[in-house]
């Protein structure tokens, strides 16, 4: 397969670099280790990452280039951070966007660009309350708006308005509908619980699998209102959870000496976050997750993991490029038994 030229390349930083100007945003454009680097006004960073990998092996090569980088800014920033003491400040504001979510997501992306960047309506959690909701309501909400999309799941929850929201951005009014009392903004699923044996002592664990909110619009609070109800459903200790409390599973002398608690998991995407919401919830890091590869489809620009080929897809793959992720970071909070 021919690769894509220089000039493709110009193309997806100077498209993102030309959305930033039609929004008002300012930006300079630099390389950085071989890379392009968009740094905006708004105090974050965009790499533009082209795809133009014929094999997994140049994708894996690829993605190890740019993640240098991307790693050596987060570190960088999450030192600054530290030598300032403000620790309810984001490590990081570095993003990566592939190509084919640049071109395969629409407007979707843009939005969820600008909000990264500050542009978004503004909601608080104490203005929307937690429902369940059903499955075909929130396989319809993670499709439209989770970068992976909807995944199979045990229990699903929507963060809904409490009252209208105005259509206006950091106080400047754009156009299109205000978002009526009763709208979903946001939802998450989770996986059933199952016993897991961890330093001797039994946990109920759980998966966090998803989480997303309306594109242009961020939920102060909202997932901590979630993860509170969420706990509360289950039958945990909210109050520990409140506290950020998490420990390393030792022994807490409970009656029966054998169940330990309970535990909640999740994964922070390296592409758009360093993890710092869910240390902010009292998470823990627990090491990073692998990375995986995918095929792109060129036409579509739709990506599927190579884990998941049929056996025909990959005999007639001619034509197809391959992209692989970030990996991500996994996280746990752990909440005592009493």
């Amino acid at each position: 397969m021919q690769e894509k030229n220089d000039s493709h390349i110009a193309d997806l930083a100077g498209e993102i670099a030309g959305f930033l100007a039609d929004n008002g945003i300012g930006y300079r454009c630099c390389r950085e280790g071989g890379v392009t680097v968009i740094r905006t006004s708004c105090g974050s960073s965009i790499i533009p990452l082209e795809i133009k990998a014929d094999t997994p092996e140049a994708a894996s090569n690829a993605r190890k280039e740019v993640c240098g980088i991307v790693m050596k800014k987060r570190i960088s920033a999450e030192t600054a951070s530290s030598t300032t003491g403000k620790a309810d400040e984001p490590a990081d504001n570095t993003m990566v966007i592939a190509e084919d979510r640049w071109r395969g997501e629409g407007e979707c992306i843009r939005k969820r660009l600008l909000a990264h960047l500050g542009r978004f309506r503004h909601v608080f959690a104490r203005n929307c309350e937690v429902r369940k909701i059903s499955k075909t309501e929130a396989d319809r909400f993670m499709d439209a708006w989770h970068s992976y999309g909807s995944t199979v799941c045990r229990y699903r929850y929507g963060l809904f308005l409490k009252k209208p929201l105005s259509n206006a951005i950091n106080g400047t009014w754009t156009e299109g509908d205000e978002l009526s009392a009763g709208t979903m903004v946001a939802a998450a699923t989770f996986s059933n619980g199952r016993l897991m044996e961890r330093n001797g002592r039994q946990y109920r664990s759980y998966q966090w699998i998803r989480y997303a909110s309306l594109p242009d619009v961020r939920v102060a609070g909202g997932m901590g209102k979630i993860l509170r109800h969420f706990i509360s459903d289950m039958d945990m200790h909210p109050q520990e959870c409140n506290q950020g409390l998490h420990n390393t599973g030792q022994d807490t002398n409970d009656a029966d000496g054998i169940f330990g608690g309970w535990d909640i998991m999740s994964y922070a995407d390296l592409e758009w976050s360093d993890g710092n919401v869910y240390r902010r919830l009292g998470f823990a890091d627990e090491g990073h997750k692998s990375s995986v590869m995918y095929r792109i489809d060129p036409a579509t620009w739709t990506r599927k993991p190579t884990s998941r080929l049929s056996d025909d897809e990959e005999t007639h793959n001619e034509g197809c490029m391959y992209y692989e992720n970030f990996g991500s970071t996994r996280y746990r909070l752990i909440i005592k038994n009493r």
